[in-house]
């Protein structure tokens, strides 16, 4: 697995139509600026399954560097626990020729 900056990664979704969170649910990521500071949320993810609502948030302070694998991103969720990694599937536009 490679491993690329914050900014490297923030360009991919701030590029990406949609992704797909740990294989399972299809959402479009709402991407904030980066501005340096360890608190700033720059990415929110929200979903509903069966009438349960769910939602992720990305500060940068967690995020300094990504793992990157094909096309999927790992980050961590602010909430989540210290080890567990969020898998984004990126899916990105067709290129018109």
């Amino acid at each position: 697995m490679k491993t690329i900056t914050l900014k490297e990664a923030y360009n991919i979704l701030e590029q990406s139509s949609a992704v797909i969170i740990n294989k399972h649910a299809l959402v479009y990521p709402a991407v904030w600026e980066l501005n340096g500071d360890a608190e700033n949320e720059f990415l929110y993810l929200s979903w509903e399954d069966d009438g349960q609502d769910y939602y992720l948030k990305f500060c940068e302070g967690d995020n300094h560097s990504v793992k990157i694998e094909g096309c999927c991103l790992f980050l961590f969720d602010t909430d989540a626990n210290d080890d567990d990694l969020t898998e984004l599937t990126i899916l990105a536009p067709k290129q018109l020729e």
